[in-house]
Protein backbone atom coordinates (compact mmCIF):
# COMPACT_ATOMS: atom_id res chain seq x y z
CA UNK A 1 0.00 0.00 0.00
CA UNK A 2 2.81 2.38 0.89
CA UNK A 3 4.59 1.63 -2.40
CA UNK A 4 1.49 2.46 -4.43
CA UNK A 5 1.06 5.71 -2.52
CA UNK A 6 4.74 6.49 -3.14
CA UNK A 7 4.34 5.97 -6.90
CA UNK A 8 1.20 8.10 -7.07
CA UNK A 9 2.89 10.93 -5.18
CA UNK A 10 5.92 10.77 -7.50
CA UNK A 11 3.67 11.04 -10.58
CA UNK A 12 1.76 13.98 -9.09
CA UNK A 13 4.97 15.85 -8.28
CA UNK A 14 6.31 15.19 -11.79
CA UNK A 15 3.12 16.62 -13.31
CA UNK A 16 3.33 19.72 -11.10
CA UNK A 17 6.90 20.36 -12.26
CA UNK A 18 5.90 19.78 -15.89
CA UNK A 19 2.94 22.17 -15.83
CA UNK A 20 4.77 24.85 -13.84
CA UNK A 21 7.48 25.06 -16.51
CA UNK A 22 5.07 24.88 -19.47
CA UNK A 23 4.46 28.06 -21.44
CA UNK A 24 1.56 28.56 -23.84
CA UNK A 25 -0.06 31.15 -26.08
CA UNK A 26 -3.62 32.45 -25.87
CA UNK A 27 -5.03 33.88 -29.09
CA UNK A 28 -8.03 36.21 -28.99
CA UNK A 29 -10.13 37.65 -31.81
CA UNK A 30 -11.49 41.10 -31.01
CA UNK A 31 -14.30 42.43 -33.18
CA UNK A 32 -15.78 45.89 -32.63
CA UNK A 33 -14.11 46.12 -29.22
CA UNK A 34 -15.48 42.80 -27.90
CA UNK A 35 -13.72 39.43 -27.66
CA UNK A 36 -15.58 37.04 -29.94
CA UNK A 37 -13.29 34.01 -29.95
CA UNK A 38 -10.50 32.60 -27.79
CA UNK A 39 -8.14 29.74 -28.62
CA UNK A 40 -5.44 27.98 -26.61
CA UNK A 41 -4.10 25.28 -28.94
CA UNK A 42 -4.97 26.26 -32.54
CA UNK A 43 -5.22 29.51 -34.43
CA UNK A 44 -8.25 31.61 -33.61
CA UNK A 45 -11.23 31.65 -35.98
CA UNK A 46 -12.39 34.96 -37.34
CA UNK A 47 -15.81 36.38 -36.56
CA UNK A 48 -17.00 35.91 -40.14
CA UNK A 49 -17.07 39.59 -41.00
CA UNK A 50 -15.98 40.36 -44.53
CA UNK A 51 -12.97 42.63 -44.42
CA UNK A 52 -14.23 45.35 -46.74
CA UNK A 53 -12.64 48.78 -46.37
CA UNK A 54 -15.97 50.60 -46.16
CA UNK A 55 -17.64 48.24 -43.69
CA UNK A 56 -14.73 47.33 -41.46
CA UNK A 57 -12.98 50.65 -41.06
CA UNK A 58 -14.27 53.53 -38.99
CA UNK A 59 -13.34 57.07 -39.80
CA UNK A 60 -12.06 59.25 -36.98
CA UNK A 61 -11.59 62.88 -37.76
CA UNK A 62 -8.91 64.74 -35.90
CA UNK A 63 -7.72 68.28 -36.35
CA UNK A 64 -5.89 67.77 -39.67
CA UNK A 65 -5.83 64.10 -40.56
CA UNK A 66 -8.13 61.17 -40.95
CA UNK A 67 -7.30 57.96 -39.07
CA UNK A 68 -8.75 54.59 -39.84
CA UNK A 69 -8.94 51.76 -37.33
CA UNK A 70 -9.72 48.16 -38.07
CA UNK A 71 -12.84 46.75 -36.51
CA UNK A 72 -11.33 43.25 -36.23
CA UNK A 73 -8.06 42.47 -34.52
CA UNK A 74 -6.18 39.31 -33.50
CA UNK A 75 -4.27 39.43 -30.19
CA UNK A 76 -1.66 36.87 -29.20
CA UNK A 77 -0.74 36.73 -25.52
CA UNK A 78 2.23 34.60 -24.41
CA UNK A 79 2.07 33.17 -20.89
CA UNK A 80 5.66 32.16 -20.09
CA UNK A 81 6.54 29.27 -17.83
CA UNK A 82 9.41 29.03 -15.39
CA UNK A 83 12.60 29.68 -17.37
CA UNK A 84 14.99 28.19 -14.78
CA UNK A 85 14.21 24.58 -15.72
CA UNK A 86 14.52 25.36 -19.43
CA UNK A 87 17.99 26.85 -18.93
CA UNK A 88 19.03 23.82 -16.91
CA UNK A 89 17.97 21.48 -19.72
CA UNK A 90 19.99 23.48 -22.26
CA UNK A 91 23.19 23.08 -20.22
CA UNK A 92 22.74 19.32 -19.60
CA UNK A 93 26.07 17.46 -19.77
CA UNK A 94 26.85 13.80 -20.39
CA UNK A 95 27.78 13.10 -16.76
CA UNK A 96 24.52 14.58 -15.55
CA UNK A 97 22.58 12.55 -18.10
CA UNK A 98 24.30 9.34 -16.94
CA UNK A 99 23.44 10.17 -13.33
CA UNK A 100 19.78 10.82 -14.17
CA UNK A 101 19.58 7.57 -16.13
CA UNK A 102 21.20 5.56 -13.31
CA UNK A 103 18.98 7.20 -10.69
CA UNK A 104 15.81 6.54 -12.72
CA UNK A 105 16.78 2.92 -13.37
CA UNK A 106 17.52 2.34 -9.69
CA UNK A 107 14.33 4.07 -8.56
CA UNK A 108 12.14 2.05 -10.91
CA UNK A 109 13.76 -1.23 -9.89
CA UNK A 110 13.47 -0.32 -6.21
CA UNK A 111 9.75 -1.01 -6.30
CA UNK A 112 10.03 -4.19 -8.36
CA UNK A 113 7.74 -6.63 -6.57
CA UNK A 114 8.94 -9.72 -8.46
CA UNK A 115 12.48 -9.55 -7.14
CA UNK A 116 12.76 -11.55 -3.93
CA UNK A 117 15.77 -11.13 -1.67
CA UNK A 118 17.99 -14.18 -1.48
CA UNK A 119 18.06 -15.38 2.10
CA UNK A 120 21.05 -17.54 3.04
CA UNK A 121 20.32 -17.73 6.74
CA UNK A 122 17.96 -20.69 6.26
CA UNK A 123 20.68 -22.96 4.86
CA UNK A 124 22.77 -24.96 7.37
CA UNK A 125 26.55 -24.62 7.20
CA UNK A 126 28.43 -27.35 5.30
CA UNK A 127 29.63 -30.43 7.18
CA UNK A 128 33.36 -30.41 7.91
CA UNK A 129 35.21 -33.58 6.79
CA UNK A 130 38.51 -32.85 8.46
CA UNK A 131 39.50 -30.72 11.34
CA UNK A 132 41.12 -27.74 9.67
CA UNK A 133 42.86 -26.52 12.83
CA UNK A 134 44.67 -29.84 13.31
CA UNK A 135 45.40 -30.14 9.60
CA UNK A 136 47.16 -26.76 9.44
CA UNK A 137 48.44 -26.85 13.02
CA UNK A 138 46.86 -23.52 13.98
CA UNK A 139 45.71 -23.24 17.58
CA UNK A 140 44.51 -20.29 19.63
CA UNK A 141 46.43 -19.96 22.89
Amino acid sequence: MLQVLHKILAVIIALVVLFSSLSFTVEKHVCMGEITNTSYFTSVDSCGMIMVEDDCNRDHFSSHKMEKEKCCNDIQELIPGNQNEQQAIDSFELKQMQFVFAYTYTYLNLFDEQAQPIAFHYHPPPQVDKEIQVLYQTFLI
